[in-house]
């Protein structure tokens, strides 16, 4: 088998993005220099779904694939309060239409108290022959083989560009979590505070002590704690079930 474990998060927004409006000419017409857009039917949603679906697992050569989408709630939330607060509080209108769809034609599976990055991470992790599709680069930073079904390439990731990407982050921290990291530093800082390491084991202990010396024990030990909680990918969660793979031809994807 060849298991396609997919995050539908970002391919949702890739089937639900609007349609340019055209002309007479059949060119994309702009107003104030900005291109004109139309919410697509739900026809065309789900035209876009089934392409999107058939692009991946066709491409990727998978024979069976495990669709993970957002459901209900995020520990992360109840350990940093403005986690994620950068973005907009509204799903798009055309999600739950996209959600549903993906439920029903794919059996795609909500992700419920955790992030569909956990889901994809701990399903990847516990069955041979899996890999990640994704877009996110925290997902495709992750160590092994991912196929990014946006430029269609495969990505490897070895253990040690994955952890230090890990820790680029914790100190740089990431805008789209809005996670700040230590306030004015960035790559080049953690660059220097590496070097002379021999192994990736050396990196928390550096970091820790960055974060201490920056904001002071006790709070940095609480940033620090708050940070890597919320960007840490999980490799296994209380009660998460493995789901069965379902087979590509079985189901008609293709």
């Amino acid at each position: 088998m060849k298991i396609a474990v997919i995050d539908l998060d970002s391919l949702a927004f890739a089937a639900g993005s609007p349609n340019k409006v055209l002309g007479e000419n059949n060119e994309p017409i702009k107003e104030n220099g900005k291109f004109v857009y139309t919410d697509k039917t739900e026809d065309e949603l789900k035209n876009s779904v089934h392409y999107w679906m058939n692009e991946i697992l066709t491409k990727s050569e998978a024979t069976h694939y495990i669709a993970f989408i957002k459901g209900k709630g995020n520990y992360r939330y109840e350990i940093k309060s403005d986690y994620k607060a950068n973005r907009p509080k509204e799903s798009p209108k055309w999600w739950d239409f996209i959600k549903n769809y993906f439920i029903e034609e794919y059996k795609a599976i909500p992700v419920d108290g955790i992030e569909v990055d956990d889901a994809v991470n701990i399903t990847r992790l516990a069955l041979r022959d899996s890999f990640i599709c994704a877009i996110d680069k925290d997902l495709l930073g992750l160590e092994g083989s991912h196929y990014n079904w946006r430029k269609n390439e495969w990505v490897y990731t070895n253990k040690v560009e994955a952890v230090y990407n890990f820790w680029v982050d914790m100190i740089a921290g990431q805008s789209g979590d809005a996670v700040k990291g230590i306030p004015g530093k960035g790559e080049k800082f953690v660059q220097k505070l590496f070097d002379g390491c021999n192994s990736a084991e050396e990196y928390r202990p550096l970091v820790l002590e960055a974060y201490i010396s920056h904001f002071g024990e006790g709070v940095g030990i609480k940033e620090f704690y708050k940070n890597y909680s919320c960007l840490k990918i999980l490799e296994g969660f209380e009660g998460f079930v493995i789901p069965e793979p379902i087979s590509v031809k079985k189901e008609g994807v293709l």
